[in-house]
């Protein structure tokens, strides 16, 4: 029999290079003595995890009272994703008296959050992003479901209303925190709220193409009004102005347009042959629960495909013809490496009948063209 026994509160869950601190309870009274004996900690790490491993902290060490806490880290490198046993060892006494006690420990080690969501559709959350119980916005719903429906791990960023783009760093997009690698994937939506910069700040823009600049990485832009308020407008006229270099760089528009005929009604927009939208169609509902059945349209440049269509005649153009509300551009930024897609009209209002596709489709779709799935 022993005179004392080991417990632990939790079970490990964490990525690698993450930490997360657990209790280890101890029971003395095992006998009718209470155990005063001083218990020396180590902790026993399957060898299927090499390199930086697991490592943990005990404190204190030895523990003299009836719990010790145990910080443990697993490395960045060693640690597959999967499901581990840990041994924690307790050794009371020492010499010939000594006891030693092993308690199984569980860890999983999950894998690396790769996608960031940035939230910045000014709902009611944007307006307090510590506020959990904010009312979720139509596009607060659709998001993040469609990224668990294809099993995308994310971590959510939401930008407060009215923020300049300062919210947002380069150390948001490029690390995550100390528990995630580095995003390669940004999901960015909007809602239908414009102006005043709302949709995509001068500084918002900095980041992003800093950060596409850096290679091997793909930027998901949902907006309706993102040509309306950073673009010319206009079908024909290049984006040359400063504001507008991330539309004609990284989004590669060789003119634009917002709304048009597209402007608070019911229209369908198709997919474009020879891409992962072929014989595709989806059903835009006006004004579906409150969020603007508009769409801002792309002229695309060269070396931008048209992915997704709609009929209308934009400013700048002398008839209807099928103006892009999805395009998506390959080889962008400074290392040509980097992806952007950009949808301009409200997936959120898609709304799937008898011969149509849902917005469910539509981002699966988006995702194969990305090479995502």
């Amino acid at each position: 029999d022993f005179s004392f026994s080991l417990g632990a509160t939790t079970a490990l869950s964490l990525p690698p290079g993450g930490t997360q601190t657990v209790s280890i309870t101890i029971d003395r009274s095992k006998t009718g003595t209470p155990y005063t004996q001083p218990i020396m900690f180590t902790l026993n790490v399957p060898n299927t995890i090499t390199g930086s491993g697991v490592t943990a902290t005990f404190t204190p060490n030895p523990a003299t009272a009836g719990n010790t806490s145990m910080a443990v880290a697993i490395g960045t490198t060693g640690a597959a994703a999967g499901n581990y046993t840990l041994q924690v060892v307790g050794v009371g006494g020492s010499g010939a008296t000594a006891e030693t006690f092993t308690v199984d420990l569980p860890l999983t080690v999950t894998a690396p959050k790769t996608t960031l969501l940035i939230d910045n559709d000014a709902s009611d959350n944007n307006d307090d992003p510590t506020d959990t119980t904010a009312t979720a916005s139509l596009s607060d719903m659709t998001f993040p479901m469609l990224l668990q429906t294809n099993a995308l791990a994310f971590n959510a960023f939401i930008e407060p209303s009215g923020s300049t783009g300062t919210a947002l760093s380069q150390n948001t997009v490029d690390h995550g925190g100390p528990d995630n690698g580095p995003y390669t994937t940004i999901v960015y939506y909007t809602g239908d709220l414009f102006g005043g910069n709302t949709t995509l700040s001068s500084s918002d823009e900095l980041i992003l193409e800093s950060w596409l600049d850096e290679g091997g990485h793909t930027l998901l832009v949902f907006s309706e009004n993102l040509v309306y308020d950073i673009g010319t407008g206009d079908w024909t006229t290049p984006e040359t102005d400063q504001t507008s270099v991330f539309l004609a760089d990284y989004v590669g528009a060789a003119g634009d347009a917002a709304d048009g005929d597209l402007n608070h009604v019911n229209y369908t927009a198709t997919g474009v042959t020879g891409t992962p939208f072929a014989a595709q169609s989806y059903k835009v509902a006006k004004d579906y629960m409150g969020l603007a059945s508009t769409a801002d349209v792309i002229n695309p440049a060269t070396g931008t495909d048209a992915l997704v269509t709609a009929m209308e005649t934009p400013k700048g153009a002398t008839a209807a013809l099928a103006a892009p509300v999805v395009v998506g551009r390959k080889g962008v930024g400074a290392k040509k490496t980097s992806q952007v897609i950009y949808v301009g009209m409200p997936i959120e209002d898609i709304v799937m009948t008898n011969g149509t596709n849902s917005n469910a489709d539509l981002f699966l779709a988006i995702l194969k063209y990305a090479g995502l799935k």
